[in-house]
């Protein structure tokens, strides 16, 4: 975390003093004071007081575009962020790092586990009191692919560190974020882990009945949808050889849209939202979860939450992809959108179906990398990025391309990237597979 600004740590000096013959503590000077409250059809969220909806992005970069589009909050995965948002007005539900069973971290061991309480305890007590603050995640997909009892013995571990977290800081709620709630996981933490003021749910494709899900487990707590964007690489079809195939920019923001309205406004349980990404990063490819390429350029993502948070579109709109999406061919050969199998070296002729909603001219860049889409990887762990391969593209002209499939047999991914002069963007790829010789 960076240092506070100097009138920041002025005011955080000021400790909570516990008032005589009254039950509740005074937030330092400067602080916040995050509550929810049952509504008669719902639940709803306040800060110092006023009513308060997260209109939240996952990552701590381009806060000026979030500010720009409508948001308010940024959520973090670790104790860092809170002076760079509160310098933009924003919040932040702050990430408390938890070990994962899956990365090793045994539950059952009291040493680990009231190694990692003490940690956390420090790390509430030092923050507890930034007026950026707006409420404490405790890990992120911690329960992913622990077995049925490691999963229970995480839901305990999880409630000891919100009973403690509650009576330091009884000012910012406490959640913790679970991948999805399948398995009956909401069930488990009305059982196991009931000190939890509400819960963060990360939906991809599931986002479209999500309501219906929390209402079958009769959750009666509020919930905050923690992680949501395009379809997950676990939820596309996939290619004959096994690859995922990937929606294109524009198909992924109609659902980041539709997924917002279905799942996030207007549901009376609900305290708001944090979209992934705001940013960008390397899962299963460069582009399948940022909302913005490796360059910077926004996509049409970030019209989507603009539109939905603002009630009306960016002054200039990114390009869009066309339902023709991108074709692949051989050169002198019939398309086959099916198989995409090429010979190792041939020459393929590519095409993308793309217009500015604008009217503006565009230009479209194209690239073929190593596909790595079947990288085994899971719950966001981080994967080695792939570059472009050098002198693969061999002429682009206009919406079209010539690219050479490499020599050695393998899977590769042709990408289109499609520019409007403001440097807004869309892309698109398509997985491809090299066999035997030209």
């Amino acid at each position: 975390m960076h240092q506070c600004s100097s009138a920041a740590a002025i005011a955080m000096i000021v400790v909570a003093v516990l008032l005589p013959g009254v039950g509740h503590v005074l937030a330092a000077e400067g602080a916040s004071v995050v509550k929810i409250a049952r509504t008669g059809k719902g639940y709803q969220m306040t800060r110092n007081g006023q009513p308060y909806f997260a209109r939240g992005v996952c990552g701590g970069s381009r806060l000026d575009e979030l500010v720009a589009a409508g948001g308010n909050s940024i959520r973090t995965y670790g104790p860092t962020g809170l002076d760079a948002a509160g310098e933009k007005g924003l919040t932040v539900l702050l990430g408390l790092n938890t070990g994962k069973p899956r990365h090793g971290f045994d539950y059952g061991d009291a040493r680990r586990v009231s190694a990692q309480k003490e940690s956390i305890r420090q790390t509430v007590l030092r923050l507890k009191d930034h007026p950026a603050l707006l409420m404490w995640a405790l890990g992120n997909e911690t329960e992913l692919d622990a077995s049925d009892a490691d999963r229970i013995r995480v839901w305990k571990a999880l409630n000891e560190l919100a009973e403690m977290i509650r009576q330091i800081d009884p000012n910012h709620p406490v959640i913790t974020v679970v991948a999805g709630i399948g398995r009956n996981k909401l069930a488990e933490l009305k059982e196991h882990c009931p000190a939890l003021d509400a819960v963060g749910i990360n939906a991809y494709g599931g986002m479209l009945s999500l309501p219906e899900q929390i209402a079958r487990q009769q959750w009666d707590k509020p919930y905050l949808v923690t992680e949501f964007g395009p379809r997950g690489h676990w939820e596309v079809p996939k290619t004959t050889w096994g690859i995922p195939i990937e929606d294109d920019s524009t198909t992924k923001a109609d659902l980041y849209e539709r997924a917002y309205r279905r799942a996030v406004a207007d549901q009376p349980s609900c305290l708001g939202s944090y979209v992934f990404l705001w940013g960008q990063k390397q899962e299963k490819t460069h582009t399948w979860y940022g909302m913005f390429l490796p360059d910077g350029s926004p996509l049409n993502a970030v019209d989507a939450m603009t539109l939905v948070w603002t009630g009306k579109w960016p002054a200039n709109r990114c390009p869009r992809i066309g339902p023709g999406a991108m074709k692949v061919s051989r050169r002198g050969a019939a398309p086959d959108e099916k198989q995409r199998i090429f010979p190792s070296g041939s020459h393929l002729e590519c095409s993308v179906d793309a217009e500015d909603p604008d009217g503006d001219a565009i230009t479209v860049k194209w690239d073929l990398r190593i596909d790595v889409a079947d990288n085994p990887s899971r719950g966001g762990d981080r994967e080695p990025p792939t570059p472009p391969i050098e002198g693969a593209v061999l002429s682009a002209a206009g919406k079209e391309a010539v690219i050479q499939v490499p020599a050695k047999p393998g899977k590769y991914r042709v990408f289109a990237y499609v520019y409007d002069p403001q440097g807004r963007a869309a892309t698109v790829n398509v997985p491809i597979l090299a066999q035997g010789q030209p």
